[in-house]
């Protein structure tokens, strides 16, 4: 098994603005809402190494930006907050991708927009040229923004080599692991993403479980299914583990999800075992939901190591 103490983590990935569209009452369609509107960056991969970055590992990033101010704007602001940005050349084609959340009065998820056209020109011939850039980073964290054959240079390009985890990001995108899964040390996704990837309906816990076991005989080594507020399910070579969601204030839903991946893999680079990388991850995610938006510089004020050592 590799050591993975100290390890540096690189995320490659979706890493653009996000618009939050706050709304002053139930949100109604088909008519005109009132609206608090905030930009900032976001994406997966972005929120990942933020929070990783934040608690105190080094962090590399890797996204495809446009040839306009709103790359010139990200990558300026990225460097400045510590992560190393592994820049990729910038798209002729596409925009900087935008991401537009609307969100109910209590902070949920209302619906959201869209434009991630640019991410389907992060291709093999973009990212060889950098690949010796990624040797240095043992721990890698890649998300379903990219395309699928992307997805699978990276995997190969890491199997045997270091460690590598997936986030399944969405239903809809959660089906391009299911031909790179054999490759991965750890799948993060939740109920939904994980009834995708199995082909079945995950109604009660016995089902999750079986969901769960089913994504091990595929090939990953290990799997976290998340609930939210329900906790969370661990699989891996030693069996299946429960954990609790810790109860908090909910402020702001948006980006818990990727804080519990980046408490995680901080725990991992720090080389901690998984069930205690894991409760890293719920510390963070908790934490995260107490505040407005994906990231916030408090998180430096988190106790990693006091967590972590559990």
């Amino acid at each position: 098994m590799l050591d993975l103490k100290h390890s540096p983590v690189l995320c490659i990935g979706a890493a653009h603005w996000d618009v939050r569209s706050q709304s002053q009452e139930p949100v109604r369609r088909g008519t005109s809402n009132p609206v608090s509107v905030s930009r900032y960056p976001g994406g997966v991969a972005h929120n990942v190494a933020v929070n990783v970055c934040r608690l105190g590992s080094k962090t590399g990033l890797v996204s495809r930006w446009g040839n306009d101010s709103a790359g010139d704007a990200i990558q300026s602001l990225l460097t400045d907050k510590g992560l190393t940005v592994i820049p990729l050349p910038r798209s002729m084609i596409y925009p900087t991708a935008t991401y537009t959340a609307v969100l109910e009065p209590n902070g949920e998820l209302a619906f959201g927009l869209a434009d991630m056209a640019i991410y389907d020109d992060f291709t093999e011939d973009i990212l060889a040229a950098l690949k010796s850039d990624f040797k240095s980073f043992p721990i890698w964290f890649v998300d379903t923004n990219l395309p699928i054959e992307t997805l699978d240079v990276l995997t190969r390009w890491q199997q045997g080599n270091g460690f590598i985890a997936a986030d399944a990001v969405s239903v809809a995108k959660s089906s391009k692991l299911l031909s790179v899964i054999n490759r991965l040390d750890l799948l993060f996704c939740n109920r939904d993403e994980a009834a995708e990837l199995t082909g079945t309906s995950l109604k009660v816990e016995s089902d999750i479980v079986a969901a769960g076991k089913e994504l091990i005989l595929q090939g990953a080594r290990a799997v976290i299914i998340t609930m939210g507020s329900l906790g969370v399910h661990l699989f891996d070579g030693e069996g299946h583990r429960y954990f609790q969601a810790k109860t908090v204030d909910v402020v702001d839903v948006t980006g818990a999800g990727d804080s519990l991946i980046a408490g995680t893999l901080s725990g991992i680079s720090r080389g901690y075992d998984l069930e205690h990388s894991l409760q890293l991850g719920l510390a963070t995610a908790a934490f995260t939901l107490k505040k407005q938006g994906a990231t916030t510089e408090d998180l430096r004020e988190l106790s990693v190591d006091a967590i972590g050592t559990v």
